[in-house]
């Protein structure tokens, strides 16, 4: 295993990462956190070998060319949830202020971070932008493969590595 450090979600977030291939600074890689799956940005080498060791984020494999379509299709919604909610809540008379929106890789799960405590309207409004965002996007199917490929642990140690067992894997080319 390689331990790294990533930069992960809007707020530039440093995690301690274990990798199986050593990746270069400003790689952009798919990594499962404790939310989710994640997009993440190589920062370089993680030199204690006991951070790595604590840390519940491993790199699952680098983006695609496949990916990074998803992800500018995925930004753009971000960015019109953003607006909308921000729209939404000035409209309401809310004191809330929106700062961003992390999006996890499923498409469907938005995590809003706020300046302040967010009111009952923020969170009413929050709630109905989140549901909306989900049934725009619909990537869970996308997403469940990107995780489990062609079944859980597609492309891990755990689960035999890629090409191991099916030459059709939605992401064996990623794990070369």
């Amino acid at each position: 295993m390689h331990p790294i450090f990533l930069r992960i979600g809007s707020l530039a977030e440093i995690h301690a990462a274990t990798a199986t291939m050593p990746l270069e600074r400003g790689r952009r890689v798919i990594a499962r956190t404790g939310r989710g799956i994640e997009l993440g940005e190589v920062i370089g080498p993680c030199r204690d070998p006991n951070a790595s060791v604590k840390s519940q984020v491993t790199v699952v494999r680098g983006t695609t060319d496949e990916d990074e379509l998803l992800i500018r299709r995925l930004n753009r919604h971000k960015r019109e949830a953003i607006q909308l909610c921000r729209t939404a809540l000035a409209e309401a008379g809310s004191k809330a202020c929106l700062l961003d929106i992390d999006q996890i890789f499923d498409g469907g799960t938005l995590l809003m971070h706020f300046l302040g405590p967010a009111d009952d309207i923020a969170t009413s409004i929050t709630q109905e932008i989140a549901k909306k965002y989900e049934s725009i996007v619909r990537s869970r199917h996308f997403a469940k493969l990107m995780q489990d490929g062609c079944g859980p642990d597609c492309g891990t140690a755990e689960g035999g590595g890629c090409g191991t067992s099916c030459s059709g894997c939605a992401v064996a080319a990623a794990c070369k």
